[in-house]
Order: C-alpha cells, then structure tokens, then sequence
C-alpha cells in the first residue's frame, strides 16, 4: 500500500470517528429514554392498581421525574418527530388521567389501559431508532443494555399481571414467560462477568438484589409486592445504565 493511500485511509478514519462516537451516545441516549419509559410506565401501574389502598405520593413523583428524564434526553437528540410526537401523546393522557377526580382516576382502568398502549408504541418507536445505530456497540455494551432491558421488561410484566382488565402491550408474552425471562437474565450475568471481570463486585451486587427478588417474579400470582420489586429492579437498571455510560465512555477515548 503506497503511503499516499495509507494517509488517505488514516485521515478518513479520523474523520469518522467523531460521527462513530456521536451515533454511540445517540444509542445510549435512545437507551435511556427506552428505560425512563419503563420506569414511568411501571410507577403509573403502580399508581392506579386496585391492591394499594392508600396512594403514595412518591409513585406519581417517580413517574413524573422519569417523563422529565425523558423529555429531556428526547431534546438531546434533537427533538426527532416521531418520536414526539407520541412522547406528547402518552404524557398528554396521563395528565388526563391525573386531572380526572380521585376517586375516578384510581378506578377508571379502562384509561389507564390506552395509556399502556401509548406505551408500547413509544417503546416500538425507540427500538427501531435504537437498531439504526446497535451495530456500532460492542458486545459489552450491547449486554448492559440488554440485561438493563430485559429487567425494566420483566417488572412492568409484574406489575402488568396484577391487572386483569390492562393488556400487555409491550411484548409477546406466552405461557412460562416469567421462567424463560428469569433464565436469560440469570444467564446474562454470567456473560457480564466474563465480559467485563473489571466490574466483578458490581455484577455481583447486580446478582445478589435480582436473586433478592427472583422468587417474586417467578410466582408471581402469589402475595403482590409492586413496590418492593420496583426498588430492587429499578435499583439495578440503573447501575447498569450506569455501567453503560462508563462503558461508552472506555470506549469512545481508548
């Protein structure tokens, strides 16, 4: 190769490598907004369901702080149309959901259910965005963000389950869900470790708060515990996303 191609080729890829690291961050951002909608998606069903007799305030103070992440990170990259536009959809029927009377508002699950809707069509619209730029990450942060995923999906199908009238809209959900989710996310951490032996303590507190719970999940129809699930879940979602920004970080200026 002639040194004139070879400086060609050196140039270009300094050139791409800003575009690279600006995509990566677009797809961590894409992540977080994903994982914010879970979070508000998750404390609105705990909200509104039918076996909490007293309405804490600190439920509708975490969803909202998530929709503010949210509408954040969704400004960060540039206020994409799509994206907004069911963004404003979804926020827009909660707060009609919040404005309706108390007594109304706790029992009328029929709006809770449209927004649940709005939900997963929000979530669709992130995931699509999020596979335009996946084959930029490697495969640590490709397995932060999957196990982040799949822990946010499995407490909102927990929360899902307490409510027969509210669909499950996010997901294709069959019979033994609960196991076969559980089984990827036990095996994910050992993927973690091996991919990432820096991080072993953290992995294994990770570990250690999903096994806390694991049995919940698992028999799920037996003695509700939606917030207690919410705290160790949400909890490890966002050290993993945590991760993942350290994780983006190494990545970006190694």
């Amino acid at each position: 190769m002639s040194k004139h191609l070879k400086y060609l080729l050196a140039v270009g890829l300094l050139c791409l490598a800003p575009l690279v690291k600006a995509d990566l961050q677009t797809l961590q951002t894409l992540h977080e907004i994903r994982s914010e909608g879970y979070k508000a998606a998750t404390y609105l069903l705990i909200d509104n369901n039918l076996y909490q007799r007293v309405r804490e305030p600190g439920h509708r103070e975490a969803y909202h702080e998530a929709l503010d992440g949210m509408d954040s990170r969704i400004r960060q990259i540039d206020n994409p149309s799509d994206l907004r536009t069911v963004f404003d959809q979804f926020t827009g029927m909660i707060r009609d959901l919040e404005n309706q009377p108390e007594d109304e508002a706790h029992y009328n699950l029929a709006t809770v259910n449209r927004i649940m809707q709005t939900h997963a069509q929000l979530d669709e619209v992130l995931a699509e965005r999020y596979a335009e730029h996946a084959d930029l990450a490697d495969e640590r942060l490709a397995v932060l963000h999957q196990q982040s995923l799949e822990t946010n999906q499995i407490l909102l199908l927990y929360q899902n389950n307490m409510f027969s009238s509210i669909g499950v809209y996010f997901m294709d959900t069959h019979e033994g869900i609960f196991s076969d989710m559980n089984a990827s996310i036990v095996e994910r951490f050992s993927t973690m470790r091996s991919l990432l032996p820096e991080q072993a303590a953290a992995i294994s507190q990770l570990d250690q708060q999903y096994s806390f719970i694991q049995p919940r999940l698992i028999t799920y129809y037996q003695d509700w515990v939606p917030t207690i699930a919410a705290f160790y879940l949400l909890r490890n979602t966002d050290t993993l996303n945590n991760l993942a920004r350290e994780q983006l970080r190494i990545s970006t200026t190694g």
